[in-house]
């Protein structure tokens, strides 16, 4: 083998080495993202969640601003489709029957969202 041969493999196992880093790096990196994402919209959902409980059994305005306040929180990370089911939330709050149709669009628009539970 010439001394070009030896010089080309190892300037190709180099560059092979490079390509692999860096490809590793940007899908670490995307996990990275995915997984924040993830935990961001859990912990708004979770809060949503939680505030939508308590201003259903409290019926008070400061539970109904803490349900305002998660609202806000999902609109700043949820899709549309979370977005519009919690509103219909909202819309529905003397409509009992509208009420349990929006609740059960927002969970399923959430674990959607989420890709959880999905079978």
């Amino acid at each position: 083998m010439s001394g070009d041969a030896v010089i080309g493999l190892i300037g190709a196992f180099g560059l092979g080495s490079f390509v692999t880093n860096l490809a590793q790096n940007i899908l670490t990196r995307r996990q990275r993202i995915h997984d924040r994402n993830f935990e961001e919209k859990k912990a708004a959902y979770v809060g949503l969640l939680e505030a939508y409980h308590l201003a259903a059994i409290e019926r008070t305005e400061v539970a109904g601003k803490h349900f305002a306040y998660w609202q806000v929180r999902c609109d700043l990370v949820a899709p549309a489709a979370v977005r519009e089911a919690t509103a219909q939330i909202v819309a529905t709050n003397d409509n009992r029957e509208g009420r349990i149709k929006a609740q059960n669009r927002l969970i399923k628009a959430m674990r959607v969202d989420l890709g959880i539970g999905l079978h």
